[in-house]
């Protein structure tokens, strides 16, 4: 996974952080403490996007501070515990940081903004954090061939560090979007707004789908039950609507 990101060699680590390490530096919870020692394998920084590494300008401002950008591997035992995992390691890191989560062949990716906190600058606030679907790599899945393609680090068009871990955050989103387009299709951080708000649209009409779906079930009145028969049709075609973007 890493090597479609085609970091520049003077961008490359390879360096582990051991759990004891990482358990002595970072604040855990009980419950934090046992995910580390019964749900991860191993912890490693493969990436450090700075200045001196990748020529581009800190970005600093009141809410956001990006003086370097961290790109770090995962093994862990489980997929079932990968969101819990992700957003433990992303807490206990105050930089901007890229995690790539594996468990054998099966592969995500996870980010999140770290905006300052106005009460203690030297703490962050998590937001928006996101996961990409497990994948395999070495696979026949014409998407996920065509979204690795799209990530080489070589090819953005950046000027500050805020730059690229937007740029990132925007195609690694788009494998989401992909999913759900059934078909690839590469985007820029100008038109990623849009398909966020496709997919904020379809999260919204498919729980409402739920919900009158349950209701279908407890209807007995044969009048409300064609009513509610007859939204779920007018949402399902709202939701190939919403596909429809390309």
């Amino acid at each position: 996974m890493i090597s479609y990101l085609h970091i520049p060699t003077q961008a490359l680590i390879n360096t582990p952080i051991s759990k004891r390490l990482f358990a002595e530096k970072a604040p855990l919870s009980a419950a934090e403490k046992r995910i580390l020692r019964e749900d991860i394998e191993s912890i490693t920084m493969k990436g450090l996007f700075q200045t001196r590494t990748v020529g581009l300008q800190i970005y600093n401002d009141d809410e956001y501070h990006y003086d370097q950008i961290i790109v770090a591997e995962v093994e862990i035992r489980s997929v079932e515990r990968a969101i819990a995992i992700a957003g433990m390691i992303q807490r206990a890191f105050p930089v901007p940081m890229f995690l790539i989560l594996h468990s054998g062949d099966k592969y995500c990716v996870n980010w999140c903004v770290k905006r300052i906190n106005q009460a203690d600058r030297t703490k962050r606030v998590i937001e928006d954090q996101q996961l990409t679907r497990f994948f395999v790599i070495d696979s026949d899945d014409a998407i996920i061939g065509d979204w690795l393609l799209s990530l080489d680090v070589t090819r953005l068009h950046c000027i500050t560090l805020k730059d690229l871990f937007d740029v990132l955050s925007c195609k690694f989103t788009m494998l989401t979007v992909a999913d759900e387009l059934e078909v690839f299709v590469d985007s820029d951080t100008r038109k990623i707004g849009a398909y966020r708000l496709m997919l904020e649209k379809l999260a919204i009409n498919r729980e409402e789908q739920k919900k009158v779906c349950v209701a279908i079930k407890g209807e007995t009145q044969f009048n409300a039950r064609l009513k509610l028969t007859s939204k779920l049709k007018e949402l399902q075609v709202q939701e190939k609507e919403l596909k429809k973007m390309k």
